[in-house]
Parts: structure tokens; C-alpha cells; sequence
């Protein structure tokens, strides 16, 4: 199984949230840029887990690629760059590199691959937690992913009270939008969840953003957090704040509005 990053010791009693990293990340780095959210309240109550997404995607970035203003171009964790798909376009091409003419952002691929190996990682760790997952937490692509799981194995989300998407965008891949395609009825995530979005994002347009919530959640139970920065995980108190809340919402009660 991929490593894990806990916030904390486990705890048999306490509820699990699942965190998924963005492309090109992996489950330190992620841990690392949501520190100042997680606060105290929320550590009595979860054990935050990060996990690593199966695909290495080193050095697809070069430090003058780099489009975040989030300390990215530093790379401390350069040589486990990851990814939860790849690009099939990327994959048919033999693109590895941003710089490589023909390769293309995973967030514009209408070829999604490989996420075998991601749901097996996701299915390993709900094992491990032992129906204790009960809070998903996603950046960008990894936010993404979360809806896309959706699609793919539904049953994953059996436990699953709460979502928080952040970045995220509307997988451009037509089958996740088909009945003969990965889910016959299109199922959508039906759990309160909080779609964050930067308007200074130059990389995630509220459009998708707003796709994402509207083709893969039950809009009737989302709530929209948008915040004045770019493509990241806002640190102000305002946020903080709105994030302790909507993880604190008792089980059963949806959007706290």
C-alpha cells in the first residue's frame, strides 16, 4: 500500500478524513499546506490521512512552469512529484514534460487512464480505517478525483458525511458524463460539501468549479466558499473558520445555512 501521512496517532474512536493531494503533489506536501486549518477542534475530532496518489510524475515541471503561488517553485518534494490519472493523450505521445510539445495538463485530458491503481489505493485505505472515513478533503485534481470516484465505484462512499473540494474542476472525459459509461445512473455525491474557488485562479476557472459541483453533488446541499486568492488552500481566519464549521456539522444535517 502507498504511504500515508496522519496528522496524528490513530484513535480507533475517532472519524477518519481522507485527503487527497493535487497533481503534481503528494500527501506531505498537502499535509504541510493545510496545517493552519486543521485546527485543534478538528484534531479531537478526525485523524487526518494523506495519502500519496500511485502515479510519479517527476520533474514534469520545470521551476519556470510553475503556476502557484503557494511556494510550489521550490519543489522541496521534487522527487515524488504525483498524480492520480494520467493523461491519455500524454500516455499515446510519450509527453513526460510540460515542456514536451505535445503534452497537456491531466485537467484537460478527455482521456482519463490509470485509475485502477487509485481505486485499489482508496479501497486499501477504507479497509485500513475500518468504516471510520467519514470526511473527504480534496485539492485540484484531487478534488477532482473525489467526484470522479463518485462515477466510478460508489460504494466507496458508504461512510462518507461530508466532502470539501477545493480548486476543483469538471473532469473533461466524456464517459463520466454517460449511462453507458463507468455509472449506468450518474450517481452524485449526496452529502453536504463545500466547494472552494480563488477568483484570482489562473489555473481553475469558476465555470469548471461550478461544473463539478453541479454534474457530481447534490446542489441542494453544497455551500460556496470563494476567496480573493489564486490556485490554493486559503489560510485567512474567515476560511479556517468556515472549514472547522462544515467539518463540525452533525451527521444527518445537511448545508448550514
Amino acid at each position: 500500500m502507498k504511504k500515508q501521512h496522519a496528522s496524528s496517532s490513530s484513535q480507533s474512536s475517532q472519524k477518519v478524513c481522507l485527503c487527497f493531494h493535487g497533481f503534481s503533489q503528494n500527501g506531505l506536501v498537502f499535509r504541510q499546506r493545510t496545517g493552519s486549518i486543521r485546527t485543534k477542534t478538528l484534531k479531537r475530532e478526525y485523524e487526518f490521512v494523506f495519502l500519496d496518489a500511485p502515479h510519479r510524475v517527476d520533474g514534469v515541471f520545470d521551476v519556470d512552469d510553475v503556476n502557484d503561488e503557494k511556494n510550489i517553485e521550490k519543489r522541496e518534494n521534487e522527487e515524488t512529484m504525483r498524480s492520480w490519472w494520467l493523461a491519455g493523450e500524454n500516455v499515446s505521445s510519450g509527453a513526460t514534460k510540460a515542456k514536451d510539445g505535445s503534452w497537456i495538463r491531466p485537467a484537460k485530458s478527455t482521456k482519463i487512464v490509470r485509475l485502477e491503481e487509485t481505486v485499489a489505493l482508496i479501497e486499501n485505505a477504507l479497509k485500513e480505517h475500518e468504516g471510520r472515513v467519514r470526511a473527504l478533503v480534496g485539492f485540484s485534481q484531487g478534488a477532482t478525483l473525489i467526484g470522479i470516484l463518485k462515477r466510478v465505484k460508489p460504494e466507496l462512499f458508504e461512510n462518507v458525511r461530508r466532502v470539501v473540494s477545493v480548486a476543483g474542476f469538471d473532469p473533461l472525459d466524456a464517459r463520466f458524463y454517460e449511462k453507458d459509461g463507468f455509472d449506468e445512473n450518474l450517481s452524485v455525491i449526496d452529502v453536504p460539501s463545500m466547494h472552494v474557488h480563488g477568483k484570482n485562479d489562473a489555473l481553475v476557472t469558476r465555470d469548471r468549479s461550478d461544473r463539478l459541483r453541479d454534474k457530481f453533488y447534490n446542489k441542494e446541499k453544497s455551500v460556496v466558499f470563494e476567496h480573493e486568492g489564486g490556485h490554493g488552500v486559503p489560510t485567512s481566519r474567515e476560511f479556517r473558520e468556515a472549514f472547522e464549521k462544515f467539518l463540525l456539522i452533525p451527521d444527518g444535517e445537511g448545508k448550514d445555512e
